[in-house]
């Protein structure tokens, strides 16, 4: 292992975990098997859920001599919440957010130190998942007539959803970005200290990158690069239910839209962007999805107005 000593900021990596010790294993395996790393660096593990004092010895003699290893354990749960307490704790300027079921690959961290020393007026840099599929034309015709997908790999849809990221392996070349995925991006500490804990931003935290990232984006520019590769292996243990994830992904969208003071046009739309979903989840026969896009439609035409 070699350290990048052109690196002046030192970088920690947040990981933020709930239950999935195997996939954690994984994603910590491969931090480490970097080639190159940040003369400055430490793992900070924000555990969420159960793991045992014997796992995090473990964790504690596989990292030694490769990086500083932290452990946080938090009382209260949710997503967003790590990520606020990993902002108050983190010991180095910028910090990386894995998800725990991911994989860096190539020399992730090395490229990540350069692109901030080209880039040293940007606030956040992200990768893309080198898992995710693209959709054929017509699926992606579809997404861009429902204003699901921009169409711009860098811009959220008028109805705030973030599926241009469909688009992202097809880059050859870092791109300004509205959003990061969260399933690796970074940012800068400073760019992070206005992020507050919002009562509909709960558990799994659906739409949280697209939060966080507008609050960064607030003051600064952010970048993805193409060269930042994960494998994002979407691990199913402690997640939230088919049908809940659903209608989560349209109430908090919806939450999205009034934080941003969205116009009355934009929440117009958004019902037609759920109608796309729900007709999407009956050509692929997913009931549960269905029932929970059916869900969130009620609530944008009868609750809606009962969120702050």
């Amino acid at each position: 292992m070699k350290y990048i000593r052109e690196d002046c900021e030192g970088i920690t990596v947040v990981i933020c975990t709930r239950n999935r010790p195997r996939d954690l294993v994984r994603c910590i395996e491969a931090v480490i098997r970097q080639s190159y790393v940040p003369d400055k660096f430490e793992i900070l593990i924000v555990d969420d859920g159960e793991l045992s004092n014997s796992f995090i010895d473990q964790l504690r003699d596989m990292i030694k001599h490769k990086a500083v290893f932290r452990y946080h354990k938090k009382e209260k749960p949710g997503l967003l919440l790590s990520r606020i307490k990993a902002v108050s704790i983190a010991k180095y300027e910028i910090i990386l957010f894995l998800d725990d079921d991911v994989e860096v690959e190539g020399a992730y961290l090395n490229t990540l130190s350069k692109t901030y020393n080209n880039y040293p007026h940007v606030l956040g840099i992200g990768g893309i998942d080198s898992l995710m599929s693209t959709p054929r034309k017509v699926g992606l015709l579809f997404n861009y007539i429902f204003l699901y997908n921009s169409g711009d790999p860098g811009k959220l849809s008028i109805t705030g959803y973030s599926g241009s990221m469909v688009l992202w392996k097809a880059q050859r070349s870092i791109f300004q970005t509205e959003f990061l995925s969260g399933c690796n991006m970074s940012f800068k500490k400073d760019a992070l200290r206005n992020l507050q804990v919002l009562p509909w931003l709960v558990g799994y935290s659906l739409g949280e990158d697209v939060y966080i990232s507008s609050v960064a984006a607030k003051n600064g520019n952010l970048l993805v690069n193409p060269d930042l590769k994960v494998k994002h292996h979407q691990s199913s243990i402690s997640r939230d239910k088919i049908e809940t994830v659903a209608f989560t992904e349209v109430k908090n969208h919806h939450c999205l839209l009034k934080l941003k003071h969205a116009t009355t046009f934009q929440h117009l739309a958004h019902f037609w962007t759920v109608i796309g979903m729900i007709i999407m989840a009956i050509i692929k026969g997913n009931c549960l999805r269905l029932k929970g896009y059916l869900k969130g439609l009620i609530y944008l035409l009868f609750y809606s107005n009962n969120v702050d």
